[in-house]
């Protein structure tokens, strides 16, 4: 059986955080735009491959994700960018070593090729 694209910006968020939890280099490849501009947590510019090489060699681990609230916007029918933000409480390991905090991603979605692609974002510290 052949897995179906998420058709909202919504379920696609949710696709991408379970990917994220499990690390799963192949959904993340499909869903992570080839021109992403992200914004880390350190102020420094993250491309696609640097985000899918922290995932596939460990250097970043999410033993937890836990989504506090999601704000969803431009999904609908004839829609083609949207965004979401989402505050998550996380544990995350990075470079060895263990982060818990709370997060606020903030993403811009394209449709590409039927389905939602992430081509902008950015991650900071929630208050």
């Amino acid at each position: 059986m052949q897995e179906t694209e998420p058709i909202s910006i919504d379920a696609a968020e949710t696709a991408l955080q379970q990917a994220m939890r499990n690390s799963d280099v192949a959904t993340l490849e499909r869903m992570i735009s080839d021109d992403l501009v992200f914004v880390g947590i350190d102020g420094k510019n993250l491309s696609k491959q640097d985000d899918l090489e922290s995932h596939r060699n460990g250097t970043t681990r999410f033993e937890r994700l836990d989504e506090i609230s999601r704000r969803c916007s431009g999904s609908g029918e004839g829609k083609t960018t949207g965004s979401t933000e989402v505050v998550a409480d996380v544990v995350n390991v990075i470079n060895g070593e263990r982060v818990k905090g709370r997060l606020r991603w903030h993403r811009e979605w394209k449709l590409t090729d039927g389905r939602w692609q992430v081509i902008r974002g950015s991650v900071s510290i929630a208050g």
